[in-house]
C-alpha cells in the first residue's frame, strides 16, 4: 500500500489536530470529510484536503472506501459509528472516551476482534517524551505513591455540561492521566473514590449543566504496590492558579511531571529538566498510519483492547463516588 485513503467522521477541534498532522503525511491521502456540521466539514477539507464532504456518516460510507477512518465525536454518540464501520472491515482510530456505556465498548471490543482489525485509541500522551522517560525511571527505580491532579474551567462545548453526552468529568477528560498511571505502573487493584457537587451554581453561566461531579479525589492501590491519588475538577474561575500533572515519588528519587509541558528528576546526584518535544498527536498517528499500510499492529501503544481497561478504571470511580464503597477491579 503506497498511499493510505483516510476518512474522518466529525470535524471538530480534536479532528483537526489529526487533520494537521495526517495532512503533512505524502503516504496519506484524506478522501472523506463528515461532519453534521456541513460547513465545518467543508473548510476542513479546503484546509486540509480535496477529499469529499458528507453530512452523515452513512452517506460517506456508502460513497468511498477509505483503508483507515478517524472517528471524533461527542461521548454519547458513540457505538452505532463503531459498528457501521466494523461491518465493512475498516481499521479506526476513535477519541477517548470510546463510549459512556461499558457494553457498548466491550461490545465493539469483541467485534474487533473477531474481524481481526487494527484500531486506535486517542491516548497520545503515551508518545510523549516525557511520558517515556517516566516509565524508563520507574523501571529502574522503586516507585510508592503518586499524587496527580487536573483540575480547569469548564469546557466550552455543549455536550461537556451534562452528565449523560460527556459521561463526568473523570471519564471525559482526567482519563488521559488515569491512562498514563495504567501506562507506568501497570493494572490497578483497586480504587476509592469521593467527591462532591454544588459547587457549580448559576453564577457560572452555564445552563443545563447537571454534572454528578464537580470535584473528586481517587486513590488507587496498583497490583505492584504503587499508590496514587488522582484530583478531578473543571470548576476553576478566571485567575485561579493550578498546578496539573503528577508527581511520583520513588524510593531513591522524585519524578515531577507538569501536564505536556515539562518534566524534573531529583535524584542523589541532583536535578535533571525536560521539555516536552514533538507533539505526541502526530507521532501516534504515525505509528497508527504504519500499522495500516503493514498490518502489524504490534506498536500501537492504545488499541481498544488496551484502552478499554482505561475506561473502566475512570468507570470504576465514578460508581465509588456514588456507592460510597471500595470498588476491585
Amino acid at each position: 500500500m503506497e498511499k493510505v485513503k483516510a476518512a474522518l467522521i466529525g470535524c471538530g477541534g480534536r479532528n483537526g489536530v489529526h487533520f494537521q498532522k495526517l495532512s503533512v503525511m505524502e503516504d496519506v491521502d484524506l478522501i472523506g470529510f463528515c461532519d453534521t456540521d456541513v460547513a465545518r466539514a467543508q473548510a476542513m477539507a479546503e484546509k486540509y484536503g480535496s477529499g469529499k464532504v458528507y453530512d452523515n456518516y452513512k452517506s460517506m460510507l456508502d460513497d468511498i472506501k477509505p483503508d483507515v477512518i478517524f472517528i471524533a465525536v461527542p461521548p454519547h454518540q458513540h457505538g452505532e459509528i463503531e459498528n457501521a464501520i466494523i461491518d465493512l472491515g475498516i481499521p479506526f482510530q476513535v477519541e477517548k472516551p470510546m463510549a459512556l456505556d461499558l457494553g457498548v465498548a466491550e461490545q465493539i471490543l469483541a467485534r474487533v476482534e473477531e474481524k481481526g482489525l487494527l484500531t486506535n485509541v486517542g491516548f497520545q500522551d503515551r508518545w510523549q517524551n516525557l511520558t517515556e522517560t517516566m516509565k524508563d525511571f520507574c523501571q529502574e527505580h522503586t516507585p510508592v505513591v503518586v499524587r496527580g491532579s487536573w483540575l480547569g474551567g469548564i469546557p466550552g462545548v455543549w455536550w461537556w455540561r451534562q452528565q449523560e453526552t460527556c459521561g463526568g468529568q473523570i471519564i471525559e477528560q482526567n482519563i488521559h492521566l488515569f491512562d498514563q498511571l495504567r501506562f507506568l505502573f501497570g493494572e490497578p487493584e483497586s480504587v476509592y473514590c469521593a467527591g462532591a457537587n454544588g459547587l457549580v451554581d448559576d453564577e457560572y453561566g452555564m445552563p443545563g449543566y447537571n454534572l454528578d461531579l464537580d470535584y473528586s479525589s481517587a486513590v488507587m492501590k496498583f497490583k505492584n504496590g504503587v499508590v496514587a491519588t488522582l484530583f478531578t475538577g473543571c470548576y476553576n474561575r478566571p485567575g485561579a492558579k493550578v498546578t496539573n500533572g503528577m508527581t511520583v515519588y520513588c524510593k531513591d528519587g522524585t519524578l515531577e511531571y507538569s501536564l505536556r509541558s515539562t518534566l524534573d528528576i531529583y535524584t542523589a546526584e541532583g536535578q535533571t529538566h525536560m521539555d516536552r518535544g514533538e507533539e505526541q498527536t502526530g507521532i501516534m498517528d504515525r505509528v497508527f498510519i504504519d500499522a495500516i499500510k503493514t498490518g502489524d499492529g504490534s506498536k500501537i501503544r492504545s488499541p481498544y483492547s488496551d484502552a478499554i481497561k482505561s475506561l473502566k478504571l475512570t468507570m470504576a470511580c465514578n460508581e465509588s463516588a456514588v456507592t460510597g464503597q471500595v470498588i476491585k477491579l
